[in-house]
């Protein structure tokens, strides 16, 4: 999307003046307009202004490339920075530093021109031959690269080092090392999707020609290579997927599977969408891991599936008071104004189970009961003969399940006017289907802990399946991990290799789809544009599946579609944990050609984010314990849901470099962070060495209330150390005591203290080692999007389908409700493209 403010008439790049040469008097200009460019955060920005004799008149920034939630939606408070002080001499942006310096640099650039004082480099590009070492900061950590050095040429360009994230950013070098081999120097485009990465590769080649002695850095870092458009693409196949994130690899897939033709549009460089760098797991009850009825004191279940036997999942604390409280649910009808009178508090059950349950979830109310009953009668039994809450299995069921997706998602708007909540259909389809998922996975190759179910932040319960990666061919090897070996290497190869249609199937990347081809009202194809500008036209003899995630990234949209969130919570500043590319393209499509969308103005902020990136911290709540920084009170249930952690943090937390509600986490230093947190090592998902060292402006380790105050006073946080620390002990205390905590903020669930128990039995907190990590709230899911029905049909305003149009994932809306629980997104999309692809077969009649 061109960042383009203002509309200029005529633009040209004017280097000594508009109509005289010579060297102007200090401070006088000659009138006339003038541009200057400089490198921003996502490529080149540039500066044109318009001058009189004495004066700037005008100015207009541009940056095509800069990315719309970071820099790209400053570009306009610094344009009007520049003409209000007349000068390139103003403040960065907080949270868009490297866009600002840009622009500043071309600003400078541009006033230096329309003095009369700009000067040309044009000294040939040359080097002192050899191998230099450049270095640049990328997403997560830095990159380094050696280039080697002819007197005139690039030869060679290596990694050095590099942390970045595979099959996000690692793309880039593949794309970009040749590119800089050939243009001679950095001016080459950047790689959609790996923005971070592309910025710090241009940058460490700059450092390394700079090092090389370059002549002329100006020519390096222009000098580019042109990628000229190939002849017009035009393919046909049964079913055409956009978007290659897990909805639209696991609708492939079983397209694929289904004997059909597939092409697969991707506009980032490699497959996975946003679900690649997510956390990986998600929701579904494994019945063999909990709690069964018929067999309650079993304490260990045979799995029919592989024929191995697993130990049960056990309880954790405050889960009997959770189901307790569903056992006296109201089944009375929901009372849209029972809150006119008493306040409304975002996840509070014991006061929203007052208000009754809308009608079609009430069946689901009733069976849960009966469920939780017998469980309840049984627990009691045991509780009363000494055991601990811990001692009992866990109790779990696709009912449960499907009710607190309802209850997690239920909502009210920010003005009290309106209540938001899942469509029971779509919500009961993906809960139930999630656990068939899972062995379509493994099918593939998938491999997961299949003797697991943990929780992640804001998931309510424990039913989570860890995702280990893939061994495709059984050779009991993981040919990869993560979610890249879980989700897009066995979905992958399934398409590409061992269905029935492989050799006909394509994954085409570097593509953007931008409309869809509408003949005789339904839906037959798509248009797109590869990355270099070839035209691709793409026609669907059976069906368009649209998979393109999300708005989350598109910080514009967010906020002008809210309807939750205080609006002074989402800024130009509003980080995000999501990829660059997650913008709203599919809905803009789907609109184009008359779909209908529901929930917009509901967005998912991740409450557990890098204040310095927006990027997903990970872990769960139930360990810790969250600060504010500026009493040192805890201040919200950390076991609670993502919106209720993040209204906390936004009213408890302070502003830091733009970033708002950032606030404390407190763990003990031994207490693991939930997989796959970064900084520590694993085998397979089993913490086997935890970091326990310092990452500035993320994570710091203490043992006192006197190293804790030095932490303070460095973000400026007011709270009282010794405050701090006497709250946790408070906090730990209760927990031990199995009691809700004495400082009156309710913690439904909970596993170990801050402080350490030794084995004694006795407690101790001063001068134990505890992590500490800043974070804040970044934009994370959109709720809303298309509608559509459980077969995936993507319906018009009038409630119709529109003929030859699917959609799954993120880009629909309805099925969250107001707030998304941690863990659904991944089963919801994945059920939801197998189930789009097998409409689109039923339909075709094959």
């Amino acid at each position: 999307m061109k960042k383009i403010l203002k509309l200029v008439l005529a633009s040209l790049m004017i280097l000594a003046g508009a109509t005289a040469c010579s060297k102007k008097t200090e401070g006088t200009y000659t009138p006339g307009e003038y541009t200057g460019e400089a490198q921003g955060f996502g490529g080149k920005v540039s500066v044109t202004i318009k001058v009189d004799e004495s004066k700037i008149t005008d100015v207009t920034v541009t940056g095509n490339d800069e990315t719309p939630e970071i820099g790209g939606s400053h570009l306009e408070e610094l344009a009007t920075a520049i003409l209000d002080k007349q000068s390139a001499d103003i403040d960065t942006v907080s949270g868009a530093t490297v866009t600002s310096k840009g622009v500043i640099e071309a600003a400078g650039k541009a006033i230096e021109a329309a003095k009369g004082n700009a000067t040309v480099n044009d000294a040939a590009l040359t080097y002192t031959a050899g191998t230099y070492t450049g270095t640049a900061e990328g997403y997560n950590g830095p990159v380094s690269l050696d280039v080697t050095f002819s007197e005139d040429a690039i030869t060679d360009i290596q990694i050095n080092s590099s942390v970045e994230t595979a099959y996000v950013g690692t793309p880039a070098f593949d794309i970009m090392i040749p590119d800089a081999i050939e243009a001679n120097g950095s001016g080459i485009d950047m790689v959609s999707g790996a923005t971070f990465t592309s910025r710090a590769i241009k940058e460490a080649l700059n450092d390394a020609a700079t090092q090389a002695g370059a002549t002329n850095m100006d020519t390096f870092k222009n000098n580019t290579v042109a990628h000229e458009a190939q002849a017009d693409i035009e393919e046909t196949y049964d079913v055409v997927v956009v978007g290659a994130g897990g909805a639209g690899m696991g609708a492939a897939a079983q397209a694929a599977q289904n004997g059909q033709t597939v092409l697969v549009i991707e506009q980032n460089a490699e497959i996975g969408g946003n679900t690649v760098v997510s956390g990986g797991q998600f929701q579904a009850v494994m019945d063999y891991l909990v709690w069964d009825p018929a067999n309650p004191d079993a304490t260990e279940a045979t799995w029919d599936y592989d024929g191995n036997t697993y130990n049960k999942v056990h309880a954790v604390h405050g889960q009997l008071d959770t189901l307790k409280t569903i056992l006296n649910w109201s089944e009375e009808p929901f009372d849209d104004h029972y809150f006119d009178d008493k306040e409304y508090v975002p996840g509070e059950i014991d006061l929203v189970s007052q208000a009754g349950v809308h009608a079609e979830y009430l069946p689901t109310l009733q069976a849960l009961k009966k469920e939780i009953q017998a469980y309840v009668d049984w627990a009691d039994k045991k509780i009363a003969a000494g055991a601990d809450e811990t001692d009992l299995t866990l109790f779990s069921t696709v009912n449960l399940h499907i009710f607190q997706t309802y209850y997690g998602g239920l909502r009210q708007n920010n003005d009290k006017t309106a209540w938001i909540y899942g469509d029971y259909d779509l919500v009961s389809q993906f809960c139930e289907e999630g656990y068939d998922l899972k062995t379509w996975l493994e099918d593939q190759g998938a491999v997961f802990n299949d003797g697991a179910q943990i929780t992640l932040i804001g998931a309510l319960w424990y039913r989570e399946n860890i995702n280990l990666g893939c061994d495709i061919d059984g050779d009991g090897t993981k040919e990869a991990a993560g979610n890249w070996g879980t989700y897009f290497l066995p979905t992958k190869t399934t398409i590409l290799e061992t269905s029935s249609t492989a050799s006909q199937n394509k994954i085409m990347t570097r593509t953007t789809a931008e409309s869809l081809i509408v003949e005789d009202g339904r839906v037959v194809g798509v248009n797109a544009t590869m990355y270099d500008g070839t035209k691709v036209t793409v026609h669907a003899n059976d069906g368009v599946i649209l998979t393109t995630g999300g708005y989350a990234a598109n910080i514009t949209m967010v906020a002008a579609e809210n309807e939750y969130w205080d609006d002074s919570y989402i800024t130009a500043n509003t980080q995000t944990t999501n990829r660059s590319s997650l913008q709203g393209s599919g809905i803009e499509m789907a609109e184009a050609v008359g779909a209908d969308t529901t929930g917009l103005g509901f967005t998912q902020m991740m409450p557990i984010s890098w204040v310095d990136n927006g990027d997903l911290a990970f872990g769960n709540g139930l360990y810790g314990v969250y600060i504010n920084p500026t009493t040192g009170a805890r201040f919200v249930d950390e076991s609670a849901e993502r919106d209720v952690l993040s209204l906390g943090e936004f009213a408890n937390g302070i502003e830091v470099n733009g970033s708002q509600g950032v606030f404390l986490e407190f763990t003990n230093a031994t207490t693991p962070i939930t997989y796959p947190y970064p900084y520590d090592k694993y085998e397979g998902t089993t913490p086997v060495e935890l970091g326990d060292y310092d990452v500035e402006g993320r994570v710091y380790f203490i043992s006192s209330p006197d190293e804790l105050q030095e932490l303070l006073d460095q973000y400026g946080m007011k709270a009282d150390p010794n405050t701090i620390y006497a709250n946790i002990e408070a906090y730990d205390k209760s927990i031990l005591a199995n009691e809700q905590p004495s400082d009156g903020v309710a913690k439904h669930q909970s596993t170990v203290t801050v402080g350490t128990v030794k084995e004694d039995g006795s407690y101790s907190l001063d001068g134990e080692k505890l992590r500490v990590r800043i974070m804040a709230p970044s934009t994370h899911h959109t709720m809303g999007g298309v509608v559509v029905d459980t077969e995936r049909h993507v319906l018009d305003t009038t409630g119709n389908p529109i003929p030859g149009l699917y959609a799954a994932g993120e880009v629909t809306g309805g099925i969250h409700g107001g707030n998304r629980l941690g863990g659904n997104a991944i089963v919801e999309i994945f059920v939801s493209g197998r189930n789009a692809a097998n409409t689109v077969l039923a339909e075709a009649g094959k």
